[in-house]
């Protein structure tokens, strides 16, 4: 198994996301495709093991650029991959992945949550609630021998993969998380907002960045009401 992810600044959430693929998948390959962060997320990924792979886009937020290594990367990789961001965490074990190899799935689907901290704090493990998200049902698992293209489309949230595609009957859980902490996420939304690269600016693509911190906090005390127990 490989993990593929992109990452710019993702010091709090790394060690989490990389605790929960090598607990579901003891053993796997992560490789972290970096976008020259100036915290310590590269340092965080070598000392957990991790490859690590650094890419420029003039200190940009670049979609093409993502989509292109999400696209294209895995496929030097053999076996099943999972192809996510930092912050999504999906639900499915080796075990589960063995049998639905056994099945002939080649494609997992997924049922998606932002998962919403329900205090103001950045304990990460007391984060158990979620509003369902439709957007994040992404086809982020799959069998890398089987699959030839995935055929994402910008923020990945849809796919056309080709080759033999079989996907599971079964919806694995995945965890997005998107309300970590208010302050947090309106100060993520400003870094990322102010990096967005002229083609996002001209396609309108990731333009949620510019939210007004008003409007995100507004957003995240709707999630907090909204939620329901994931975990």
């Amino acid at each position: 198994m490989t993990i593929i992810t992109i990452t710019f600044n993702e010091e709090y959430i790394l060690p989490h996301f990389i605790a929960h693929y090598r607990a579901n998948f003891p053993g796997c390959k992560i490789i972290v495709y970096d976008n020259y962060s100036t915290d310590n997320t590269v340092k965080i990924a070598q000392e957990h093991g991790c490859e690590v792979i650094l890419y420029d886009t003039g200190g940009n937020l670049s979609d093409a650029t993502y989509l292109q290594i999400k696209n294209e990367q895995w496929k030097m990789c053999e076996g099943w991959v999972i192809v996510c961001d930092a912050d999504e965490f999906l639900n499915i074990t080796a075990d589960e992945l063995y049998h639905e190899a056994m099945n002939g799935t080649t494609v997992i689907k997924s049922e998606g949550y932002n998962m919403a901290n329900l205090w103001d704090n950045m304990d990460f493990e007391s984060i158990n609630m979620g509003v369902r998200s439709e957007s994040y049902d992404k086809s982020y698992c799959f069998d890398a021998g089987k699959i030839t293209s995935i055929n994402y489309n910008v923020g990945c949230h849809s796919a056309s993969p080709q080759g033999v595609v079989r996907y599971s009957e079964k919806k694995y859980i995945c965890r997005h998380y998107k309300y970590i902490n208010i302050d947090y996420m309106v100060a993520r939304h400003k870094v990322y907002g102010e990096r967005l690269s002229d083609e996002n600016l001209k396609k309108d693509w990731g333009t949620h960045y510019l939210y007004s911190p008003e409007k995100i906090r507004n957003e995240f005390i709707m999630a907090r009401k909204q939620s329901k127990r994931i975990l």
